[in-house]
């Protein structure tokens, strides 16, 4: 099993989409690898269905590139294992790439799961350009959610703006629950309001710098950026900006700055929404028995696997079996009438949040 982590075709502004690879065949899995490779992406080679299972308990690909017929664990049964334990990794499409060109396979293929069946010998353009097809599908599916859950935070803040401070505060501890930094800058640079979540990510000093001088990025190259992006934020009086903040060997933090009014007089404040991508925000179970009505267990599983534990994590932390855990998190995405982690996420940013407010 080997990872290849250059990536010859990458627009540096474009995150790494990682495709794990899947073939028996060591001589086409280096050429898919190369190809893939020289188009800008990362990859992930397994020669087997186990091999694969064995890789993603440490890694989560962008895209699963799978065979059919392999020793060991095939194709099929890889797919009914994965999409039977690992409900966490529902949205990454799945395209079967086979020497079975039979119209019946490729139903057949299609009905158990896959997202795309693709027949060798491989034709390298269609390759690729199916792949992207898969990956930019899956990235408006998340933009729409995005911009649901953008308009819902939008809402939540102009609420709170509007009545008064208290609310406002409210609405800082709601965004602590799902790891969201709050920072409320004023006219004058300082901050004004900081919640828990932002305080954490400050004194971590892994990105941004909280000071009496207000709030700041440690790279020097986002710290410009921050800095301009405020005044010009300022000069327009209106819009938001997106600015990442580097840090030294994480991701880098997602912090969004828009304008808002302060209720009791003409100043306007910057508000900073900021994000961490290392971190999963923590869900209390309680929450969602009340909500969806989830039994305790159900609950207690969602919320851990909210917070980015693997399933297998999951059953030694409360003392179950794996299928157990599969099964009560089948109940509760069907209680939730979602299917996905991040559909899951989405929900609980949005249902959570209101309930301090």
């Amino acid at each position: 099993m080997t990872a290849l982590v250059e990536t010859s075709g990458h627009d540096p502004l474009q995150p790494i989409a990682t495709i794990l690879c899947v073939e028996d065949e060591v001589d086409l899995r280096s050429d898919i690898a190369e190809e893939l490779v020289s188009a800008g992406y990362r990859v992930i080679e397994a020669g087997n269905g186990r091999e694969a299972l064995a890789m993603l308990a440490t890694a989560r690909p962008d895209l699963i590139l799978c065979d059919i017929t392999m020793p060991g664990l095939g194709g099929y049964a890889f797919m009914a294992q994965l999409r039977g334990e690992r409900p966490d990794l529902a949205e990454v499409p799945f395209i079967f790439l086979t020497a079975l060109a039979d119209r019946t396979e490729v139903l057949h293929g299609k009905r158990a799961g896959a997202d795309d069946y693709l027949v060798k010998p491989v034709d390298f353009d269609d390759l690729l350009a199916t792949i992207g097809a898969r990956l930019r599908f899956v990235e408006r599916v998340r933009a729409g959610l995005l911009a649901e859950l953008e308009a819902e935070k939008r809402r939540l803040i102009d609420k709170a703006l509007r009545e008064g401070e208290g609310t406002l505060a409210a609405l800082a501890a709601a965004f602590d629950r799902v790891a969201v930094g709050l920072f409320l800058i004023d006219e004058a640079g300082a901050v004004r309001l900081v919640n828990e979540a932002g305080r954490v990510l400050a004194e971590s000093r892994d990105g941004l710098v909280l000071s009496s001088a207000g709030l700041a990025a440690r790279a020097p190259a986002s710290a410009r950026q921050l800095r301009g992006a405020i005044a010009d934020l300022r000069q327009a009086g209106e819009g938001a900006r997106l600015v990442p903040i580097e840090r030294e060997e994480r991701r880098p933090l997602v912090l969004q700055l828009s304008m808002v009014a302060v209720p009791g007089g003409n100043a306007r404040h910057v508000l900073a929404l900021v994000v961490d991508p290392d971190r999963q925000p923590e869900v209390p179970p309680e929450t969602l028995m009340t909500l969806f009505g989830c039994t305790a267990t159900e609950a207690r599983i969602a919320a851990a696997l909210a917070a980015g534990k693997r399933l297998e994590e999951i059953g030694e932390a409360f003392g179950i079996k794996p299928t157990t855990v599969t099964f009560h998190l089948q109940n509760l995405f069907q209680k939730t009438r979602t299917h996905r982690q991040v559909d899951l996420m989405a929900l609980l940013i949005r249902a959570t949040a209101p309930l301090v407010l």
